[in-house]
């Protein structure tokens, strides 16, 4: 039995880390693609990141020999999914563009009271005191590391209030449906991508701007993007693998701490300019993080536990039971 724990806290710590390190790389690379071969259609690198994604994905799967997932295309939680699949990106995008980091950074706080909120209305999940006051004490935190720039426009405003709870529900919904279906995580991104796919491209003409068509295709451009693709597909599929064997919560934290930790190693490594409130705030945000996760290991073990004595008391029950019968 302990050794099943160990195992699968170690699963669980290794998709922390591959989600961590792909998008930090993942970052790097789109700020090359915009800025070096100014390839400035957000909208349209991430249609191309779900293709290579999906392509990835199928490669996988016949690789693994894993069946298709059994999808009822009617199931409103299966249609739910791939709408905010497709849509949460874009709108993600389209607000981080209209609006300065400060004030996308205050949106981005909201997601989590509303996975809270999901998880409680759709599962009946409750916080524990002790991690509430954690994610309470990680959003103050974060909140200080972001209050900057706090510019924004109407347009701008409206998309980043429509993105926090569609990026809740995305967080939420995955982990929900993959149970459901009681599939791998390859399984569902490969039923759900290719009907996300056609819902993000319907949104793309909105959200970019006009001159797609006449983007010059250089040979730098495309071993940047078709770099940028790759990483992509390591960065959704560890971030499925979070949201579905871990929790929506620890997906949203991790997101939080990604952005802590870029910014004091930008501080460290680059000379980038930071207030000091913002420096502690982002140095606050990890302790809270790690404290975090630190309260849940210990409310699992605890809850391993007392299962594991109820089992235990399982025989005296019966035995109990079967002397009182005769």
């Amino acid at each position: 039995m302990n050794a099943m724990k160990k195992t699968s806290r170690a699963s669980e710590l290794s998709y922390l880390a591959f989600n961590f390190v792909s998008t930090i790389g993942l970052t790097f690379i789109n700020k090359i693609c915009f800025s070096r071969v100014d390839f400035g259609f957000p909208a349209a690198l991430c249609n191309i990141h779900y293709f290579v994604t999906l392509l990835g994905v199928e490669l996988l799967c016949r690789a693994k020999d894993i069946q298709k997932v059994n999808i009822k295309l009617r199931d409103k939680d299966f249609i739910i999914i791939v709408l905010v699949v497709g849509v949460v990106t874009p709108l993600n995008n389209t607000s981080l563009q209209l609006n300065s980091i400060g004030f996308y950074q205050i949106f981005k706080l909201l997601v989590t009271p509303c996975v809270v909120l999901l998880e409680y209305i759709l599962d009946k999940k409750m916080l524990s005191t002790n991690r509430a006051i954690c994610l309470g004490a990680v959003c103050v935190f974060v909140l200080v590391s972001s209050k900057a720039d706090l510019a924004f426009s109407p347009y701008g405003t409206l998309c980043a209030s429509l993105w926090v709870p569609f990026a809740a529900a995305y967080k939420v919904q995955w982990g929900r449906v993959r149970r459901f279906y009681n599939c791998s995580t390859l399984g569902l991104m490969r039923a759900v991508l290719p009907y996300a796919i056609c819902v993000q491209a319907a949104i793309s003409p909105i959200v970019d701007p006009a001159g797609l068509f006449e983007f010059k295709w250089t040979s730098e451009a495309i071993f940047w993007i078709g770099l940028s693709g790759i990483a992509a597909f390591l960065v959704n599929f560890s971030g499925f693998l979070v949201m579905g064997n871990i929790s929506a919560l620890a997906h949203v934290l991790l997101g939080q701490l990604k952005t802590a930790l870029i910014m004091v190693g930008a501080t460290v490594m680059f000379g980038s300019t930071y207030s000091g409130n913002q420096l502690l705030g982002a140095a606050g945000a990890i302790v809270a993080i790690v404290c975090y996760t630190h309260v849940s290991i210990k409310e699992k073990e605890g809850q391993a536990r007392d299962k594991e004595g109820i089992v235990e008391m399982l025989p005296l029950v019966n035995s109990q039971n079967k002397d009182g019968r005769e």
